[in-house]
């Protein structure tokens, strides 16, 4: 997956930056200017806003997050610290090995965790379990792991 940060994040605070499913797509913000739907950011022009992260409505809405836990901590960490600051912090993360999600539909690590509070200690730390994705090496003797 690449990182392409002229994606930016979605009204709904995902981050198109890292989205690897579709290599042609510019990203939420210019699909929905040319026309796609999307709840998020129809809510988002109704309101002046430029995204769920800066609605002053966000805590009382009651249109929930499509993507669930990830983009709840995603619109938090933007409401404290800026979205330049979460798109810092994704690049970050990316650089240090931190998936966001993978191709092949198994869990990237922001998806790991059962907490919003796990997760977002992951983005605000970048801290990643190192055994999760260590090689290891079986025989009837002996197991070896990197560490």
């Amino acid at each position: 997956m690449k990182l392409r940060e002229e994606r930016g994040i979605g009204y709904c605070g995902l981050a198109c930056m890292l989205c690897g499913y579709d290599d042609k797509c510019p990203g939420c913000k210019k699909r929905i200017a040319a026309g796609h739907d999307c709840s998020a950011g129809k809510c988002a022009a109704d309101m002046g806003v430029a995204g769920c992260c800066a609605c002053p409505e966000y805590d009382a809405c009651g249109e929930g997050m499509p993507h669930g836990k990830r983009s709840r901590v995603f619109n938090r960490y933007a409401m404290e610290f800026g979205e330049q600051a979460l798109i810092d912090r994704l690049r970050i993360n990316f650089e240090n090995g931190i998936t966001y999600h993978t191709t092949d539909n198994t869990p990237g690590d922001y998806d790991k965790f059962e907490t919003e509070e796990e997760i977002y200690q992951l983005l605000r730390y970048g801290q990643n379990d190192p055994y999760a994705k260590c090689p290891e090496f079986d025989t009837e003797h002996f197991h070896l792991r990197q560490v």
